[in-house]
């Protein structure tokens, strides 16, 4: 049966718990229930709980870790129906967003979303904010941050800069430990995703003339953390941004992009092999 919900705007609301997480799911809908499934992630889709059908059809939107905030509204433009000017001219400061996020990038949570007849490009958006909310304050995103000496932004975009980065979720732990170690020595982080983001490209190499691009993002010429997220981190990401591995490592090169293959290293002798054999991997010199 269906459980009690709220309204706001023509969205319904009701409470899924999923994996120990209790995810706030949202149908933008004018009328009936529809069917609801809310996912932990894109690719946990029998990880959803349901609540009960009504006549209204529903549209399901899939949104991937690790996509830019343009990448993202263009899928969902796509996925939902709704104009992508519309999605752009959403005002960031009427969605919920917590108080230190300086815009949507990093905070549009990726999941599968169904909803209903009537979606708003506001009201959609608003939903996967509120989405990431819950999760940030499941994860005690705020408390544990500062633990760490760490603004809430600034552990967002930690756990941005891991979902970028190539690695499979089991590396991801580690990846947050070669961050936080090489700002605890106040060396440039010099990652790739971070020079991408700022020259607008998804590629596996960088050219020397990229690295030298101009802009806050940039960690190869500008010490510490970018301004802000560089992608829209998922809940592994952000786990492991808040509890990252132990261990002493400086650098880390995804050897294997096709296999997702990361190997680690305290060393800059093996760093520099590392990239040989990523240069290997890729055909390249």
């Amino acid at each position: 049966m269906p459980l009690p919900v709220g309204r706001r705007e023509g969205v319904r609301r009701a409470a899924v718990v999923i994996g120990g997480l209790t995810l706030s799911a949202l149908v933008l809908a004018a009328g009936a229930y529809g069917l609801l499934r809310a996912y932990l992630s894109p690719d946990d889709p029998e990880g959803g709980g349901a609540v009960a059908a009504g006549a209204q059809a529903v549209r399901r939107i899939t949104v991937p870790e690790g996509l830019r905030l343009d990448e993202a509204l263009r899928r969902i433009s796509k996925q939902a129906g709704v104009p992508l000017a519309d999605l752009r001219a959403v005002d960031s400061r009427q969605v919920g967003l917590p108080d230190y996020a300086r815009g949507l990038e990093g905070f549009l949570f990726p999941a599968t979303y169904e909803m209903g007849p009537g979606t708003t490009a506001r009201g959609l958006l608003a939903a996967m904010v509120e989405r990431f909310v819950t999760v940030a304050d499941r994860l005690d995103l705020e408390e544990r941050a500062a633990r760490m000496d760490l603004t809430p932004l600034e552990a967002v975009t930690v756990a941005s800069i891991v979902q970028a980065e190539p690695g499979r979720p089991a590396d991801y732990p580690k990846i947050a430990r070669v961050i936080y170690n090489r700002l605890g020595r106040d060396l440039p982080l010099r990652i790739d995703s971070t020079a991408l983001y700022a020259l607008g490209k998804r590629t596996s190499r960088l050219s020397p003339g990229e690295t030298r691009v101009g802009s806050p993002y940039n960690t190869y010429t500008r010490r510490g953390l970018p301004p802000g997220p560089i992608s829209n981190p998922g809940v592994r990401a952000l786990h492991a941004a808040l509890h990252p591995a132990k261990g002493d490592w400086y650098w880390f090169v995804t050897t294997n992009p096709a296999h997702r293959i990361t190997k680690f290293t305290d060393k800059e002798s093996e760093f520099v092999r590392y990239r040989e054999e990523l240069n290997e991997n890729l055909g390249t010199n």
